[in-house]
């Protein structure tokens, strides 16, 4: 069950970690559902880490980090999450340790595998030279497998076409590549936030890109301004199986990473029922027209509700561990 107002977390001060020169407004959001809150804040852009962290810890009751990009990489953004831990800070979401796995889609995708959860047919490839092993038939999917905001994403109609992207991606992004068949269907948002007893999964999310060839997601799509009543987004219509199993999955995927606190995974259900996991946020943005703040407004939490989740659950972890290590 989610609370609309947890009790015990008003009139902290709060940072907030984000990336200015990106166009994400998670820190502005985080900033009005804060004030609404009664919290006082502190926003620090992410490139000022080193400079920033040990106030931050010091100042701070806890630390919402958004970084999308440092130095200029979304591959480098977990690191201004363990220097926030290294310093001490009390860290609203999941651990940097879990943040470097989760960046990671070809670790999320053996770590999906061994928990039974399904996920597309796919491969990690780090040599621009490579060839496709003959069993992955397109259309294919890449995406560099450190990125996220659909950086990079391709979509090719032929093993040639996937063997060009795939050169360019390693060569321009400098990392390995995740290459997978392409799932036709429905894109959904499953968003997770942790309660006393543990992960409760939201209302579930469909996306509706209208114009984006394939409805895959992409960059530029993700970063337009959008009203918090848009028409691209809803709650769709699933059987109750579907649902449960969908909700189950999610669980099992927010557990089998280790996530906390707050999580969104984006999940592709075909045509004939069933789902692959395609992807792990361990920060979903925190905009107030995005999937994480529309499905919870569906289960009764406004947004300053939101934010207040977030927080209780944060506060909730550290106090359990203050009282671990005093007994």
């Amino acid at each position: 069950m989610i609370r609309s107002k947890p009790q015990g977390i008003y009139g902290m001060r709060v940072g907030v970690v984000h990336s200015a020169a990106s166009p994400c407004g998670c820190a502005a959001a985080a900033v009005t559902g804060l004030s609404a809150l009664g919290h006082e804040y502190v926003v620090v852009d992410a490139e000022e880490i080193f400079l920033r962290s040990g106030e931050l810890a010091a100042t701070c009751d806890l630390v919402i980090d958004h970084t999308d990009t440092f130095l200029g990489w979304g591959v480098l953004r977990p690191f201004v999450r363990w220097e926030l831990e290294r310093q001490g800070a009390r860290i609203a979401g999941s651990s940097a340790r879990t943040c470097f796995l989760a960046d990671d889609k070809i670790a999320v995708r053996r770590r999906f595998a061994a928990a039974g959860i399904p996920v597309p047919p796919g491969v990690g490839i780090a040599d621009p030279g490579a060839a496709l092993p003959p069993w992955l038939e397109p259309p294919l999917i890449l995406k560099p497998a450190c990125e996220h905001m659909s950086r990079g994403i391709v979509r090719a109609a032929t093993s040639a076409e996937a063997v060009a992207a795939l050169a360019d991606l390693v060569r321009r992004y400098h990392q390995p590549v995740l290459v997978e068949t392409f799932i036709p269907g429905r894109e959904l948002a499953v968003s997770l936030l942790e309660g006393p007893e543990g992960p409760v999964v939201l209302p579930i999310l469909e996306w509706l890109p209208e114009g984006e060839e394939y409805g895959i997601l992409t960059e530029e799509y993700k970063c337009r301004e959008r009203d918090p009543d848009r028409d691209d987004a809803r709650r769709p219509l699933l059987s109750p199986a579907c649902r449960r199993e969908l909700e189950s999955l999610a669980g099992r995927a927010f557990r089998s990473l280790g996530l906390r606190d707050y999580a969104r995974f984006d999940v592709r259900l075909a045509a004939d029922g069933s789902c692959c996991f395609l992807e792990a946020n361990t920060t979903p943005s925190l905009e107030t027209a995005e999937a994480l703040a529309l499905s919870a407004r569906w289960a009764g939490l406004d947004y300053p509700g939101l934010v207040a989740h977030i927080l209780a659950a944060a506060r909730r972890r550290y106090e359990a561990g203050n009282r671990a290590a005093f007994f």
